[in-house]
């Protein structure tokens, strides 16, 4: 039996409506975020409007801002769905003489009578932890037609690229993985969940997690393992079981010598997922996350979207992407390994050289590298703004740490925008501002956390 997937009344009721008003319009203009996540929820809403026959144009976009506003209110487009995005911009959004769908899972400012806003936080659900943008948008596609189900793949990638699997699936994306094991989608197996044909190629190239003094090192990976007597040119499936006991324990402990918590080491060793549609042959979700993310990075979304799609030469362009992304993510990383970042009484900075690469080194260092009792912050600037990322941990959140918050409020008082989550969220402030920014921040922070 195919299972299905049940929502709160309240919930699936929104989500009928938003699909109703979608079929008022025989041409959509698609707006996502350029995380993976968001390609992944692109992708998933393109494949529904291909088969729909619904014609559309999709753009993936860093920001939400006032210069992407005018530009769609310019367009005079007639219905606009917003993905992994708008719910911080809905009194803008609102100003639109266009009908509008917002299918979104951070923190909303408020509801809306005047758009469609389905997001979980609306109906006790938990963006961070129960769906993701990718989630939200697969239930809103499979309602307008349940042969949709075939992008189950690519919505499971999206929230697994949003953590959403940190300590286990929970209630609605749960439902979608037993879904698409039921209809013979993916598979679920158990072993290491770091790519690589071979344990060096596994272990040096390995981000997540990233191990001290071994990631982005290819001798130091050979060493580590000839150590353990290991052949460091098997490859992971070749490794017999007392071996793969051994290597599992000597990289847990490394991880846990590095002061990492319990989230860090799920990504070492549990569930993988091969995807079992042709076009994805010989991928696992964990493959398809890497390559999203690669592509959005980098600066080519579009290559990611074509390849949630299907597209052959698009999956071989996103693999050369993934290459140079993860030597760039790794040399980044490294600096930050090597003490390249400020501390301060609540909050640790750091200041990546690559901005499109701000949030990823963020969370990594967040989970890896730094002060488990302090968010991270990474700070880049262009055209005269600085660019905020900022990342905690379940446990921080837990003692009342609230990234969504304490940025919208340090960033308004400087004039800038701010929101996303209680354990990650973004902003922008004008240049000028950003220490006394960052300041404020670091105040909030620690009446948050009840240290002053």
């Amino acid at each position: 039996m195919k299972r299905g997937i049940a929502l709160p009344h309240d919930f699936s009721s929104r989500v009928k409506a938003g699909v109703k008003l979608l079929r008022k319009h025989s041409y959509v203009r698609v707006v996502s975020h350029y995380d993976a996540d968001g390609i992944a929820a692109a992708g998933v809403m393109v494949s529904a409007l291909k088969r729909s026959e619904t014609e559309f144009l999709a753009t993936i976009s860093k920001n939400l801002d006032r210069r992407m506003i005018d530009r769609l209110a310019s367009e005079k487009n007639e219905c606009i769905l917003f993905l992994d995005m708008g719910s911080g911009q809905i009194d803008a959004l609102e100003k639109l003489n266009t009908d509008v769908v917002i299918l979104d899972h951070h923190k909303p400012l408020r509801d809306s009578e005047r758009l469609v806003q389905i997001n979980p936080h609306l109906f006790g659900l938990d963006g961070m932890r129960d769906v993701s943008a990718s989630s939200v948008t697969f239930l809103f596609s499979t309602m307008m037609d349940d042969r949709n189900w075939q992008s189950a793949p690519i919505a499971i990638a999206g929230l697994i690229g949003d953590m959403q699997h940190l300590g286990g699936f929970s209630t609605i994306n749960r439902a979608i993985i037993n879904g698409a094991i039921d209809r013979g989608l993916i598979r679920e197996v158990v072993g290491f969940k770091m790519p690589g044909k071979s344990l060096t190629d596994m272990i040096s190239d390995s981000f997540i997690p990233y191990l001290k003094g071994i990631s982005g090192r290819r001798g130091a990976t050979q060493g580590f393992l000839e150590d353990l007597k290991i052949n460091p040119s098997s490859s992971p499936s070749e490794l017999s079981e007392p071996n793969t006991r051994k290597l599992l324990s000597a990289l847990t402990l490394k991880l846990l010598e590095q002061g990492c918590d319990s989230d860090a080491l799920e990504q070492l060793w549990g569930e993988t997922m091969p995807i079992l549609l042709p076009a994805f042959e010989g991928l696992r979700i964990d493959d398809l996350v890497d390559l999203m993310n690669a592509c959005g990075r980098t600066g080519h979304p579009g290559v990611g979207l074509a390849v949630c799609l299907g597209d052959q030469q698009a999956l071989k362009e996103a693999m050369t992407l993934r290459n140079e992304y993860v030597r760039d993510l790794l040399d980044h990383l490294r600096k930050v390994e090597e003490g390249a970042v400020e501390t301060r009484m609540n909050i640790q900075v750091i200041r990546p050289a690559n901005p499109s690469l701000a949030g990823a080194v963020c969370g990594i260092a967040m989970a890896y590298l730094l002060d488990q009792n302090k968010p991270t912050i990474a700070v880049t600037q262009s055209d005269g703004s600085s660019k905020i990322s900022a990342r905690g941990t379940r446990k921080l959140v837990e003692r009342g740490l609230d990234l969504s918050e304490s940025l919208r409020t340090a960033a308004t008082a400087v004039g800038g925008t701010g929101g996303g989550h209680a354990i990650a969220a973004g902003a922008t402030v004008p240049a000028e501002k950003e220490i006394e920014f960052l300041r404020k921040l670091d105040d909030i922070t620690g009446r948050q956390l009840k240290r002053s």
